[in-house]
This record gives structure tokens, sequence and C-alpha cells, in this order.
């Protein structure tokens, strides 16, 4: 995905019940998925001045990324761009305006320009994919990337592959990275206290949860402060992690969610 070019959208009406995102096929309109060589477009609607960064996933592994611009006066930002060779795969993007999701999540492949009906073999191991087909620039070879490879996010930035030799730091930020995006609710990070409250902002950084995540969240630094003897001394103080639990609390609609943060709240207090 080459550096893409942010437009100012003036003919959307602003979404009053939270931001919104679509995703368009502007080189084929009417298919809902994409393949190489086709252009996009991501239209944002929110409210006005607000920064806006996006969560992208592609093939299991997760960006979670900086605040990349902002919507104008009337509440609009746009992207656009064209997905390469190296864009072959699976893909999901999660956007956040203002510290709220905008809705839906968007999951899409993008596939091979192959012709119709002519020949082709593919190989799947695991989540990979080896496609060879013909195409209208004749025969091709299509690989979805290996986890060592990097990716290319929507705004251009090049996600570094995951390497074999993690530092103890990257491994607890992946292990929490998965505890709070996977149904492994109450699973022991391996942090103890308001270390974990202040690992899990480093991961998620200037991104919004779903509810389901938000979930997890609560649930991880519940056990985080279950032990107190495995507490260090300097994250006893949840200060970090009630600065998260905040966070998540104003980011959600549901009632039933804030009132589950709220008791979080009050139960760090009294530890």
């Amino acid at each position: 995905m080459r550096a893409l070019v942010i437009l100012a959208i003036v003919i959307i009406p602003a979404a009053a019940q939270g931001p919104l995102v679509r995703l368009i096929n502007p080189t084929r309109p009417a298919s809902r998925d994409f393949q190489i060589g086709d252009r996009f477009e991501i239209l944002i609607t929110g409210d006005a001045n607000q920064p806006v960064s996006v969560r992208t996933a592609m093939h299991g592994r997760i960006d979670w990324g900086p605040v990349i611009g902002r919507t104008d006066a009337s509440g609009r930002w746009s992207t656009t761009g064209q997905f390469e060779k190296a864009d072959f795969g699976g893909w999901s993007e999660v956007w956040t305006v203002g510290g709220k999701l905008a809705n839906p999540a968007i999951y899409f492949s993008v596939d091979a320009p192959c012709v119709k009906g002519g020949p082709a073999s593919a190989m799947q191991s695991g989540p990979n994919m080896v496609l060879t087909c013909e195409t209208a620039a004749g025969r091709q070879t299509f690989a979805t990337p290996s986890d060592t490879e990097p990716f290319r996010t929507p705004d251009g930035r090049l996600v570094l592959g995951r390497i074999s030799n993690m530092t103890a730091e990257q491994y607890h930020a992946d292990i929490m990275q998965y505890l709070i995006t996977s149904q492994a609710n109450g699973v022991a990070s391996g942090q103890h206290g308001d270390e974990a409250g202040a690992l899990i902002m480093k991961v998620i950084g200037v991104n919004a949860l779903s509810d389901d995540e938000a979930r997890n969240v609560v649930a991880i630094v519940r056990a985080a402060f279950d032990k107190p003897d495995f507490i260090p001394p300097a994250a006893r103080n949840p200060s970090e992690t009630l600065r998260l639990l905040r966070s998540l609390a104003d980011s959600t609609g549901r009632e039933s969610l804030r009132q589950e943060i709220a008791q979080t709240m009050a139960y760090l207090h009294t530890q």
C-alpha cells in the first residue's frame, strides 16, 4: 500500500450517533472486496476537529497506529490509496475518532486479479497461501506475507515483521495484545499491579477498544491486583490503571460496561 493522500470530504453529513467509517472501491464500485491494483477510499464522519487513528491487522499481526489526521470543521476526514501485490491477503481495520470507535469494524480481502475461469493452483499452510494463476499481464504467483515480512498500514507506515529474539518487554507486550483481543478473559498476563495497566496503555496507544475488549482489560487488571503479595512496591499505586479505566469508561456507550468499570475502580481503591 503506497503512502496515501489525505483529502477533506465536505458532502457527507456528520453522524450524531458516533463516528462512522466507509471503505469504498472506486475501481469496481459494485465489489465488496478488492483486487491487487484496485484503488480504495476511506471516508470518516464524526465530530469536528478530532484525532483519527487506525488499528490494522493482517494475518494475525496488529499495528496500533498513532494519530494520523484530524477531522475537519465539518467532522470529515478521508484518505485514498491503491492495493499492491504485497497487500495480497485478509485485512481488518478498526478506526478511532476522538477516542471512540468508528463503526463498523472493517474486514476485507485483497485478492489476486486472476482471469475468471483460467488455470490456477493454490497451496495453503495455516494462514499463509500461495496462489498461481493467469492474469491479464500473464501467469503470476501471489503469496500472503509471512510473520517476518513487513506490511503497510492505510496511512502508508511500514510495520516491521515479527522477530524471533524478542526482548522481555516485547514478549510481554505480545502476550498482552493477545489477551486484550482474544476471549482469554482473566488469564494472567505476567504483569502485576499497575504494571499491567501501564503496559495496556502502551500497547493500545490512542486507539479505542470494543466493549468485549474493554471487558477483557477489566478482567486483566483485576487479576493483576488479586494477589497483593506478588505486586512490586512501585506497582501498588494503581494510577496508570485508573487512568486506563477512566478512558475505557469515556469511550463506551454501554451503561453495563461503565458500571463494571466503576466497580473495578472502586475495587482498586481498596487494595
